[in-house]
């Protein structure tokens, strides 16, 4: 199951992420899930 999450980001990581979506063709939201997912595995062990 999937759920919506509004947050907000400074501008210049948001331009960073649409150019590596842009350039991976990769969606934006699989990119910000995957650096969450690796984040999570950083710290919860």
């Amino acid at each position: 199951m999937r759920k919506n999450i509004t947050f907000s980001l400074p501008e210049e990581l948001i331009e960073k992420l649409k150019k590596v979506s842009e350039e991976t063709m990769i969606p934006q939201a699989k990119l910000v899930e995957k650096a969450i997912e690796d984040m999570l595995v950083k710290y919860i062990q």
